[in-house]
């Protein structure tokens, strides 16, 4: 529950205040389809706006391209960006650390080995394993289930959910969230074979170097290096099930969507992103702001920034040209069959 006041205290250059009370008070967040009179609502469409008017909705954030009535009872804002407005309002409303109460800091279960460092106000849930010489940084809450190996670190005031896994000597930055099921200092997959034929394992003595700022989705799995680091960058957001492999570096701010993989070695820029089921091959390099596209395969470098897409991949133009025309190739040799029928030539 929030007052219109809390909303103009985060001082956001996203959001204007225009009229009504600033005691006006919204207990909760709803779409404009089914808000009432105790949400908050965005909108960025008139019909939108209309509907959140109509139900007497006490707080209304609206684009600034709309226009607000002078007599409404809501409290009315404007923003630049809906979206930006919603990354900025929306922690008011998210009890997300409410999930982690528990009567004592650090849980009776969770064990922590004597040479381990935990920094101010550490929160440890339920069987938490903590590794010898691990380092933990002050604010930070870990989940139930979760390890950390020895000799890694995590940052200050970041989050790891239940059933984490950081493998030893890895290094996670300030401010991180990572999400349930994820793995961090797996194995990086590198064998080879004999002369019998047999498959030989090199072992993975490297380790993971993960930013500050960084978010990773569910059961992702981040390799150690073969030999030195695999690295992610500060600010850079990854979606579920995502895999990145031993050596490979991610630049920072990157955006990269759910089922993305990448194999050994390669090399990603700043600002890129990434669609959906994308797949980068091994020792491949992408440049800064690079844009793939859903279900895109890189098996080349990247060396100009712009927006590729496809399989082979071609700039996003060309692909999506090439898509379509995939959709008439049935049609067109059904055609080219009568024209050669019709021609009497023989088909090789």
């Amino acid at each position: 529950m929030i007052t219109a006041q809390v909303i103009t205290e985060l001082n956001s250059s996203d959001i204007n205040f225009v009229s009504g009370s600033l005691d006006a008070v919204a207990s909760k967040v709803l779409p404009p389809e089914s808000c009432d009179s105790e949400s908050l609502v965005f909108v960025s469409k008139p019909e939108q706006l209309a509907a959140a008017l109509a139900a007497r909705a006490p707080v209304v954030v609206a684009h600034k391209s709309l226009a607000l009535p002078p007599d409404s009872t809501s409290t009315l804002f404007s923003a630049n960006s809906v979206q930006l407005a919603m990354a900025a309002i929306l922690p008011l409303f998210d009890g997300k650390m409410n999930r982690f109460n528990q009567t004592e800091k650090i849980h009776p279960t969770a064990i922590v080995h004597p040479t381990a460092h935990l920094g101010k106000n550490v929160c440890l849930g339920p069987y938490v394993v903590i590794g010898e010489q691990a380092k933990i940084g002050d604010g930070t809450t870990i989940g139930a289930h979760t390890v950390v190996e020895s000799f890694a670190e995590v940052g200050d005031h970041s989050l790891l959910h239940p059933h984490v896994f950081v493998g030893s000597h890895c290094t996670l930055g300030a401010r991180c969230e990572i999400h349930p099921h994820t793995t961090i200092g797996s194995d990086g997959f590198s064998f080879v074979m004999t002369k019998e034929g047999h498959q030989k394992k090199i072992p993975q003595i490297g380790r993971v170097v993960i930013g500050n700022d960084v978010e990773l989705g569910a059961n992702c799995a981040i390799d150690r290096a073969a030999l030195t680091e695999t690295r992610i960058g500060n600010g850079t957001k990854m979606d579920n099930f995502c895999h990145i492999a031993h050596n490979v570096t991610i630049g920072d701010n990157c955006v990269i969507a759910a089922k993305f993989s990448v194999a050994g070695s390669s090399k990603i820029g700043n600002n890129c992103m990434f669609g959906g089921e994308v797949a980068v091959s091994d020792h491949v390099t992408i440049t800064d702001r690079v844009i793939i596209a859903g279900r895109g395969a890189v098996t080349f470098n990247i060396t100009e920034p712009g927006q590729y897409g496809g399989y082979p991949l071609e700039p996003l133009r060309d692909a999506l040209k090439t898509l379509t025309n995939k959709t008439h190739i049935t049609r067109i040799r059904k055609d080219l069959a009568r024209v050669i029928k019709h021609l009497g030539l023989k088909e090789d």
